[in-house]
């Protein structure tokens, strides 16, 4: 048992079995103040001392107590805390230890195969694929614009009409019939190619973008094959009606070759698998 002198603190331990039920007198080795020690009873009684741990009152005498007269603190509760603070200093020193031993182990092996597995199928969204079929059908379209106006030459486009005609070409008509469709390729794919990539964001304005070319394209595609079947019949050429009859069904074939997988593609913006994943 733990023994303090009541004069100069001074602590020591002592066998409990060396200690009678009468007490023990004892002088303290650092002062040589006499004082009689106490065996601590068991149950309730444990906590009954003659000594304070917080202030170190003494009774020097038999008289025991539970709560200090001089301070007022209670003995259990002074224990109670001590072990509790001391149970807290080892935990924080066992969890130091661990965090340290944490910090210098080399790091886990990263995973072979869930990584390009889980990239695969995101890339595989039909988000996705519509955006990148969309840049394709864009770049292709905005090349053959490209294309169209650099190879353009209006001056000697009319030149050669005025030679094949006997009336006068205007700059207009040629600029009308052989220019304004490089134009229209150019800026359909240049907005194509924005849509694109709004939609590829999963932005919702890049899903009215979307659903807005596609209406265009329905509507353009016919719009093309009707200008130029208008300047097949002004062409100074002789026309049949088998030739009328089969520039008006490659008008129609056209029209429903492009506008019917644009439909359906519109229609399918509006499900619940790209609606779900578009940023509001």
């Amino acid at each position: 048992m733990k023994i303090t002198c009541p004069k100069c603190n001074a602590s020591g331990t002592i066998p409990d079995h060396e200690v009678p039920e009468s007490g023990r007198f004892i002088s303290c080795p650092r002062c040589h103040e006499g004082f009689t020690v106490h065996k601590q009873r068991a149950g309730n009684d444990a906590y009954l001392v003659d000594t304070c741990p917080a202030c170190s009152f003494s009774t020097f005498g038999d008289e025991t107590f539970s709560t200090c007269p001089k301070c007022g603190i209670s003995v259990k509760t002074f224990v109670e805390r001590q072990r509790e603070e001391l149970l807290q200093k080892r935990n924080q020193e066992l969890l130091g230890k661990k965090l340290n031993n944490a910090d210098s182990a080399p790091p886990p092996p990263p995973e072979a195969s869930a990584a390009p597995v889980a990239d695969f199928i995101e890339n595989l969204h039909p988000v996705n694929l519509i955006s990148w079929v969309a840049a394709c059908v864009a770049i292709v379209v905005l090349g053959l614009g490209l294309w169209g106006l650099v190879e353009y030459d209006g001056t000697k486009i009319q030149a050669t009409l005025l030679e094949e005609r006997d009336e006068q070409v205007s700059g207009l008509y040629v600029f009308l019939h052989y220019g304004l469709l490089h134009w229209i390729k150019l800026i359909y794919g240049a907005s194509a190619m924005t849509v694109s990539l709004l939609f590829m964001k999963r932005l919702k304005i890049g899903l009215k973008a979307m659903s807005g070319l596609l209406w265009a394209t329905i509507a353009l595609v016919p719009l093309i094959y009707v200008i130029s079947f208008i300047n097949w019949v002004l062409a100074p050429i002789s026309h049949t009606f088998s030739g009328y009859l089969i520039e008006i069904l490659n008008v129609l074939f056209m029209s429903a070759l492009v506008g019917g997988p644009m439909y359906v593609l519109e229609q399918y913006l509006h499900e619940r698998n790209i609606t779900s994943v578009v940023k509001l």
